[in-house]
């Protein structure tokens, strides 16, 4: 899968129950597979935005085919998908691809006390 920055993270079973369901800050889930290209250049994407709302939201990625426990557990049945939550509850889900500009509106609307550093200036 893509490479990581300390923001935008690989998520383990063993990791899975500290850092999502106990987390209190907002997290966010991109779920794909080494073989998919809509997943990686999702990943791609989600690792330029997870830069943006650093220190407000986690980014974590979840490859379905080494962690297929924790993509049923979300009911993930197409990838890429991407799951918001906050203190373990799913906020919101976005199905497929989409754009940077749609992930950072939903992103705001999701978590309305979370802001990006560039004040929703970006680009896809």
């Amino acid at each position: 899968m893509s490479n990581h920055s300390k923001i935008y993270q690989l998520i383990t079973q063993e990791s899975f129950q500290r850092s999502i369901i106990e987390k209190k800050q907002p997290s966010i889930l991109v779920f794909g597979a080494e073989w998919s290209g809509n997943a990686e250049i999702m990943n791609s994407m989600m690792e330029r935005i997870s830069k943006e709302f650093e220190g407000y939201v986690t980014f974590y990625e979840v490859d379905i085919e080494k962690h297929p426990d924790i993509a049923t557990f979300f009911g993930v049945t197409s990838i890429p998908m991407t799951i918001m939550l906050k203190e373990g509850e799913v906020l919101g889900l976005v199905k497929g691809f989409t754009s940077a500009n749609n992930i950072r509106k939903k992103i705001r609307n999701n978590y309305s006390d979370t802001q990006d550093k560039n004040s929703g200036q970006g680009s896809n």
